[in-house]
């Protein structure tokens, strides 16, 4: 059976899953960025890229409370990412097609994506260092 493999992820993603968190709402996932939480990973030793994983896994639960309100998003959003085994495109087809259990084991694989957690984790720096209201 063919397998889906995601690819690295672009500004292009990142642009494209701005569209899944407005479909969500922005400020459910910017409380996944909460400063007081931050601090509290920090003091029990966390590093930042530690730190942008559990900010991933927050957002990965987010995202899936939310997949009736962003389907369209996600699906587009995902299919962007992902690719066969072969080196084909999936498609918004595809992803409608697989088993509810393959989905979810994609959303989760997708969270703990070595350069989303890098990603995460600089934000959420940015979050540490520069922001003292993230809803501004």
């Amino acid at each position: 059976m063919a397998e889906i493999k995601y690819v690295d992820l672009t500004v292009d993603n990142l642009f494209d899953f701005c569209s899944v968190l407005d479909a969500v709402g922005v400020e459910s996932v910017l409380g996944a960025f909460d400063k007081a939480e931050i601090a509290a990973l920090q003091k029990a030793g966390k590093d930042a890229k530690g730190i942008g994983i559990a900010v991933a896994m927050k957002i990965s639960g987010i995202v899936i409370k939310n997949l009736s309100k962003a389907r369209d998003e996600i699906y587009s959003f995902f299919a962007n990412c992902m690719v066969w085994d072969n080196g084909s495109k999936v498609t918004v087809d595809d992803l409608r097609k697989l088993k509810i259990g393959q989905f979810v084991k994609l959303i989760k694989e997708f969270f703990a994506k070595e350069d989303l957690a890098d990603f995460f984790k600089e934000v959420a720096e940015y979050a540490d260092s520069e922001q003292s209201d993230l809803k501004n």
